[in-house]
């Protein structure tokens, strides 16, 4: 049945009403939460920071090198990034840079959750490999052995790190003990799965996925070792480099605004369970690499199997048919 319009004008103010009601739910600049990311807006890649909401956005770096891979401290004061194939590390107001690695490339620098150590993937001897660091770059030790491995995320709880693995075919998402011990494959596909990000409460794994349709989507993994799966994005362009909020209603990811522009690359926020809500960074060159930080602390919702303020849209704007 067509709507008249009435029925139009009141749908419209209500699904407005409730979109607005559903970013201010997610949407993190009242709150103080910030995103670090990485821009090409000046020519090559660095490092920003921006409000929750996309607003606010701050460079961070100036150097002439190629600055990309942010990752916040758990206490926000410091930001771990990639530096030219090195892990440096500055306070957050910029200041007091230290390059933590020597010698072989190091990139994917991801804080323990008490901020003591780094993990990081390091390229050595034609092997690319899994390590961990002291926060000051002392004692690297190697964690992976089997195959090409890269993408460390640390567990909410610091006990497990996951990864992206090649050992068998394609890449699959893996779980290990923050030693390295008790290597567990939680995916079975035979596509490419990469960039895992833990949800707040450590019961899913988000990570992106090359389809066999050859577009990037953005899939979910339970960490339970059920192998229960589930995919969050539908359609093209490629969506990738998901980045779990820190109350776990939302992810950050990184898309192509617009396919007839270059391919550029955005930062964007959908709902745990897929829905997509806006663009955050809006600009004219590739915004990626986005990774969260809340300085409240905001306790963790459930995720992913929630009922959201999204899907209460849909079911107000039915009413009106």
């Amino acid at each position: 049945m067509l709507f008249t319009a009435g029925r139009l004008l009141a749908a419209t103010l209500v699904l407005s009403l409730l979109i607005q009601m559903q970013i201010a739910e997610n949407g993190y600049a009242a709150r103080g939460a910030k995103i670090a990311f990485s821009s090409t807006r000046n020519g090559n890649s660095k490092i920003y920071i921006m409000d929750g909401d996309g607003g606010n956005q701050v460079r961070l770096t100036d150097d002439p090198a190629w600055d990309h891979e942010p990752a916040w401290s758990p206490d926000g004061d410091r930001i771990a990034f990639n530096r030219n194939g090195h892990i440096y590390v500055m306070d957050s107001d910029k200041r007091n840079l230290m390059r933590l690695t020597k010698n072989e490339t190091a990139s994917e620098p991801a804080w323990s959750p008490d901020g003591a150590k780094i993990a990081f993937t390091r390229f050595k001897a034609l092997q690319q490999q899994v390590w961990v660091m002291d926060a000051d770059g002392q004692n690297p030790t190697l964690l992976t052995h089997v195959g090409a491995n890269s993408n460390p995320a640390w567990s909410p709880d610091g006990r497990r790190i996951a990864f992206s693995s090649t050992r068998i075919v394609g890449a699959d998402i893996y779980v290990m003990d923050e030693n390295g011990d008790n290597q567990e494959r939680l995916t079975q596909d035979i596509e490419l799965e990469n960039r895992p990000s833990w949800s707040p409460d450590g019961q899913w794994i988000a990570y992106d996925m090359l389809t066999r349709s050859l577009v990037y989507e953005i899939h979910v993994v339970k960490t339970d070792g059920s192998g229960l799966t589930r995919r969050l994005t539908h359609d093209v362009p490629h969506k990738l480099n998901p980045a779990w909020s820190p109350d776990g209603r939302t992810i950050a990811y990184v898309s192509s605004a617009d396919l007839n522009r270059n391919f550029r690359q955005q930062i964007h926020l959908m709902t745990a369970d897929g829905d997509r809500l806006e663009i955050l960074s809006k600009h004219l060159n590739n915004d990626t690499d986005p990774d969260w930080f809340d300085p409240k602390g905001w306790s963790v919702s459930p995720t992913v199997n929630v009922v959201t303020t999204w899907g209460k849209i849909k079911k107000s704007t039915s009413a009106f048919r």
